[in-house]
């Protein structure tokens, strides 16, 4: 672990509070346990086994790794392919369900636009595909054949087989950095599932995408077409893919005969592989064991569990039994939110289908035997949850666990818990707490012992694949924690190591070995002091080791960096010392570059890494990482929702030997229209044509009925100006713009 000198400037209040919500913790149900087993990832978002308990892993810039016998080796590398940026990515793998016969892998994920267009031409650059910023592009579905004979499997990359996306206008068309492609499943009956988000900004009201020369251009290189220009409707389009859970042919990747929307003088179009319709960001989902026809031609794949990212209201939990469902997004969110701004006729959904779960409203509730009922009462038993990004989940059909946590539902939501849902015929009627304060995003169960694997990722510190499983008499792994004081000097540099802060979940007693990496014997007191003499005045860098083992004989490992004549790196300024906020009618363009002066390290090179992240409730989305003293970034428009948003900078120096300086700052846009619903109460507020007499009074409300039509303008601190003619009754509820102005 590196050392940090950190100077905090300008931390957000904001995501502090959110770091400590979600901190605090519940207990696993009696018996249960849930301990990290590897944490040496880059950004891992899944994972998933094959029959002969071969644990493979995917991170999200495109390497998938096999696990096998405790080693692991890189099996498929489609990095130089793969746009690793925000919400995309390499963000799903899976096996064939004859993968032990047939070898067969597939990949979902989106694809550089450069890499797509120019790839395998003389005019491709490996340096100019590299360094590509992020533009519109295309999402793809790839198959790969494993050689199977040699014992452990390995990728033969000349088996590649684009199923969708083999050029750019045949991709799935992703148009913003978020709600990109999710899943791939194998149905009951050999299909293969694939869901895919909206890809647009949800904003009201909705932003006319025919007028913005970014989708103008995508449409005009082919990655969607001009019907297509319509924002967050596209989940409820079916000439587009995007919102959709897709059925497909996995050996060609044309549509199922037996979907829905089947066209069959086009086997190929958007409508000929939908089977459900009306997300938003379908992330994660799975299929019901033993549900559905193993015949591809009774449409019928297995009844599906789909967690469906929220936008402002709700997360939701949806079960879908058959094929053809529309889940109503963008007009409805959870069991019984309209959102009022998305009520065009061409798309408004009728018979939605509802979720069976939703939360992060006032109250977590489930649909039972048609009617709603929130989390308590008998219906619906349970203590209080919430949360803010619906993950999925898998049902556990094991012997492992205890009688009743067997054929149960596992969900995750990212911020942060894994919970256990039962059901009967379909119908919810018990939640119960298993892990809290962990962000989960994928989840497997193990063929060998039967656990519960999952990978815990939250940028920049946690790359985790943990372990839950049941064993009432388990020795769980003992929490290693090493400081040192001071942990960088001048030589000869006294250190006081301390481990007493190290802790057994079981209480039982622990050993302690130290070792300080200098070659001297190892140390067994709990709080040992050292003297690091390197008989030189050169930087120097020693790696401090303490290893605690329990009782029952498990151990964990702590490494502290010791800096022998070093001092850390110093930034002093920075070109964004400034920049405290920007006008959201316009990105904002930055330059990025610091002066950093280190007193040791002046003819050796420092490394430097910018991170840029949006963050909103308590989301946060990585933008860009420059690696780099001196980088560009663009700063975009953000929606105007009534979510709160911010871009959080940090730069990290760090010297040849591992001591840094961190620098962070938050960027606030100035909000330039505010989208509200009001309420004119007061009819002597009102004259039917001109100016109203004095400042209306403004009040939220909420409506299920389409609003009246107005085009109402106002500015923050004037009275309200009406339509001339325009006539509202008292108690009337419309849509207003309020202009709220800014400079940059």
């Amino acid at each position: 672990m590196n050392n940090f000198c950190t100077t905090l400037k300008k931390l957000s209040a904001t995501f502090l509070f959110s770091i400590l919500f979600f901190l605090n913790t519940f207990a696993q149900p009696t018996g249960f346990v849930d301990e990290p087993i590897s944490s040496d990832w880059d950004i891992p978002v899944g994972l998933t086994f094959d029959n002969n308990n071969r644990m493979y892993v995917w991170e999200k810039g495109g390497k998938v790794y096999l696990i096998e016998n405790g080693i692991k080796s890189l099996f498929l590398d489609i990095s130089e392919e793969v746009l690793n940026f925000n919400d995309h990515g390499l963000n799903s793998f899976v096996l064939d369900p004859n993968f032990n016969s047939n070898g067969y892998v597939y990949a979902l994920y989106v694809a550089k636009r450069y890499y797509v267009i120019n790839f395998g031409t003389p005019e491709y650059d490996p340096q100019v595909n590299a360094n590509e910023p992020f533009r519109t592009t295309i999402g793809r579905i790839t198959r790969y054949t494993a050689d199977l004979t040699n014992g452990t499997p390995s990728i033969d990359y000349g088996s590649r087989n684009v199923l969708v996306g083999e050029n750019i206008t045949t991709g799935i068309p992703i148009l913003v950095d978020a709600h990109g492609v999710g899943s791939l499943v194998f149905g009951s009956d050999n299909t293969l599932l694939v869901s895919v988000g909206d890809v647009a900004v949800a904003h009201d009201p909705i932003d006319d995408e025919a007028n913005n020369s970014w989708f103008q251009e995508a449409v005009n290189i082919g990655i969607l077409t001009t019907d297509q220009l319509i924002n967050v409707y596209r989940s409820q389009s079916l000439n587009s893919l995007n919102g959709k859970i897709l059925r497909i042919n996995p050996n060609n990747g044309d549509g199922i005969s037996s979907n829905p929307f089947f066209d069959g003088n086009n086997t190929r179009s958007a409508q000929s592989r939908i089977y459900t319709y009306g997300l938003r960001n379908p992330f994660r989902f799975s299929v019901k064991p033993n549900t559905g026809s193993g015949n591809p031609a009774d449409g019928n794949p297995g009844v599906l569990y789909i967690g469906d990212v929220g936008w402002v209201n709700r997360e939701e939990l949806d079960i879908i039994e058959s094929g053809g469902k529309n889940c109503g997004w963008p007009s409805y969110e959870g069991l019984n939110h309209l959102n009022l701004g998305f009520q065009d006729t061409n798309f408004f959904p009728l018979n939605h289908h509802q979720p069976t779960i939703d939360w992060r409203g006032p109250v977590a509730q489930a649909k039972v035997n048609g009617e709603i009922y929130s989390i308590g009462s008998q219906e619906f038993m349970g203590d209080a949850f919430a949360g803010f990004a619906s993950i999925g989940g898998l049902w556990y059909t094991g012997s492992n666990f205890p009688s009743q946590y067997q054929n149960t539902y596992f969900h995750g939501d990212y911020e942060g818990w894994i919970k256990s849902f039962h059901f009967e015929n379909n119908q919810h009627i018990q939640v119960e707490h298993f892990v809290q304060g962990i962000h989960p995003t994928s989840m497997a169960v193990s063929p060998s012992d039967g656990a519960i694997y999952y990978v815990n990722y939250f940028y920049p510190d946690i790359h985790e694949i943990r372990k839950l499983y049941y064993d009432p008499n388990a020795n769980q792994i003992p929490i290693a924690i090493a400081t040192a004081t001071p942990s960088y000097g001048q030589n000869p540099l006294f250190v006081q190591f301390d481990g007493s802060q190290s802790s057994d979940p079981e209480n039982t007693n622990l050993t302690y070995e130290w070792d300080f990496g200098d070659g001297s014997p190892l140390d067994f007191n709990q709080n040992p002091s050292h003297t690091y003499d390197i008989g030189t005045s050169d930087p120097s860098l020693r790696v401090a080791k303490l290893k605690v083992t329990d009782e029952g004989g498990k151990s964990s490992t702590k490494t502290i960096l010791i800096s022998i004549n070093n001092t850390p790196p110093d930034i002093q300024t920075t070109s964004i010392d400034a920049n405290d906020s920007f006008c959201n009618n316009a990105a904002l363009q930055l330059a990025l570059n610091a002066q950093v002066n280190d007193a040791e390290q002046a003819n050796n090179p420092l490394i430097y890494q910018w991170v840029v992240s949006l963050r909103h409730e308590s989301h946060s989305h990585v933008q860009s990482i420059i690696n780099a003293q001196q980088g560009n970034v663009t700063l975009g428009v953000v929606p105007q929702d009534g979510q709160t948003y911010f871009y959080h900078l940090s730069l990290k120096v760090t010297d040849p030997i591992g001591l840094t300086d961190v620098f962070e700052k938050d960027i606030y846009p100035i909000l330039t229209v505010q989208n509200d619903y009001l309420n004119l109460s007061d009819p002597n507020d009102l004259i039917s044509s001109g100016n109203v007499t004095k400042e209306a009074k403004k009040t939220l409300t909420a409506s299920n009925s389409i609003l009246p039509t107005a085009n109402v303008k106002y500015k923050a601190g004037e009275n309200i100006i009406l339509i001339p003619g325009f006539k509202v009754e008292s108690g009337s509820v419309f849509k207003a713009t309020i202009e709220l102005g800014c400079n940059n």
